[in-house]
């Protein structure tokens, strides 16, 4: 039984992932990072396989703070994962509205 309950989970998931609308989904990506600006944070923004990844760590010898990232973006990844990932990112992932102020000023695409 934990076992099904487990697989449902994975599924409604990967459904908030995926959608089959129709944007630039890299072009999308860039508009969000320069919304929301991490802070000394370096992104690369590339396409990815599966489902939207967030790779980052610290960024030896850029100075203390300073931070790289990779975010990967696949095909059919929806509006939703890829604010998620960028305000994760950020660290403000915590804030309610910021998810919302995030879709509406990247609207369109």
């Amino acid at each position: 039984m934990p076992r099904i309950e487990m697989e449902r989970v994975e599924i409604a998931e990967d459904h908030a992932q995926v959608s089959s609308e129709s944007f630039d989904r890299i072009e999308y990506a860039h508009r969000a990072v320069a919304l929301v600006r991490p802070p000394r944070t370096t992104v690369a923004i590339c396409d990815g396989a599966r489902r939207v990844q967030l790779d980052s760590g610290r960024a030896w010898g850029e100075g203390e703070g300073a931070r790289w990232a990779i975010l990967a973006v696949p095909r059919n990844a929806s509006r939703q994962a890829i604010a998620r990932a960028v305000l994760d990112l950020a660290g403000t992932s915590a804030r309610p509205f910021a998810l919302d102020v995030l879709l509406a000023s990247c609207d369109g695409g």
